[in-house]
């Protein structure tokens, strides 16, 4: 059973127009985005998790490889064979026979069954290969033991790489430098999006891998509205003064109050960063993204409103 996902929350302030890097002291960056400050986190609660239990590998007789992607190779009779194929199922070394449980199991009084107990034992798909190479055709059995050990779940390796994979907390972009002012374009973006490059797994003949990609930021700007930047747009665009006051091609925002009666006069909020990744099997079984979120907490902005002179 797949265990709940829990979140990595990343809590620490964030005022308009500095960039906020995870860890380190602070550190003046003259940059065109307006400066960077380094902020110490102050809160992370990590927990990436849907591990599952670690399966045994199935029954192969001198299995090989399986690195790099490719299929474990078991050698029977002096013939090398795939020790799991996507159609006939896990190789078993004690009879030279593929075996595959039959899913969903028919239900009980199905002719199927024969005169056999649904509830002592399950039906399979067997295949066998004779000693030239070539192959029986497939047979349903009844068996009261499964003819291999348990096959790893391609799924739980997913989680399992997941929960290994480190998904950095962003580093926010934000401009103008100074306070942005009611009805004024603010761009919003991270600035050093590190995408995590995890190590494929293959265990008992089978390699999982993942590839994160990012999806969407969600901006909450704490005055009551939020930005959710998608695909493409995720990441933003790093404003540069050559752009005066133009609004963001990609990720922006325009404040409609200011934040002078909120406490401490700033508007708070948070940004969410969603990775998914997707997931690889090297015997095809197909398995849904995998979604990551990365929190970041007190976003901070002061917004000021623009005092007109008659």
């Amino acid at each position: 059973m797949l265990k709940p996902v829990r979140r990595l929350v990343i809590g620490t302030p964030l005022f308009a127009g500095l960039l906020l890097a995870p860890t380190g002291p602070a550190a003046a960056d003259p940059t065109p985005t307006g400066g960077a400050t380094h902020c110490q986190v102050t809160t992370i609660c990590t927990g990436i998790g849907q591990p599952g239990s670690t399966p045994t590998a199935p029954a192969g007789g001198g299995g090989t490889g399986g690195g790099g992607g490719g299929p474990q190779i078991c050698n029977w009779n002096g013939l090398p064979l795939a020790c799991s194929d996507p159609v006939r199922g896990w190789f078993s070394s004690s009879d030279g026979c593929y075996y595959r449980a039959i899913t969903p199991p028919p239900p009980a009084g199905d002719p199927r069954w024969k005169s056999n107990d649904p509830a002592k034992g399950a039906l399979y798909n067997r295949t066998c290969v004779f000693s030239d190479g070539s192959q029986g055709a497939p047979e349903e059995v009844f068996l009261t033991q499964s003819p291999i050990p348990k096959p790893p779940d391609p799924k739980d390796m997913a989680y399992e790489i997941k929960a290994e994979t480190v998904f950095d907390p962003p580093v926010l972009g934000v401009a103008p430098k100074s306070d942005p002012v009611v009805g004024g374009s603010v761009w919003l973006w991270l600035a050093d999006p590190k995408t995590p490059r995890p190590e494929p797994l293959t265990r008992g003949g089978l390699t999982v891998a993942l590839k994160p990609r990012l999806a969407s930021v969600k901006w909450d700007l704490g005055d009551g509205t939020s930005v959710t930047c998608k695909g493409a747009a995720a990441v933003g665009t790093p404003y540069d003064p050559k752009y005066g006051g133009a609004p963001s091609p990609t990720c922006g925002h325009v404040f409609k109050t200011g934040s002078g009666t909120k406490k401490n006069g700033l508007f708070t909020g948070s940004v969410e960063v969603v990775w998914m990744n997707d997931v690889t099997v090297s015997d095809g079984t197909k398995i849904n993204p995998i979604e990551v979120r990365v929190n970041v907490q007190n976003v901070s902005f002061r917004v000021s409103e623009v005092q007109v002179l008659n």
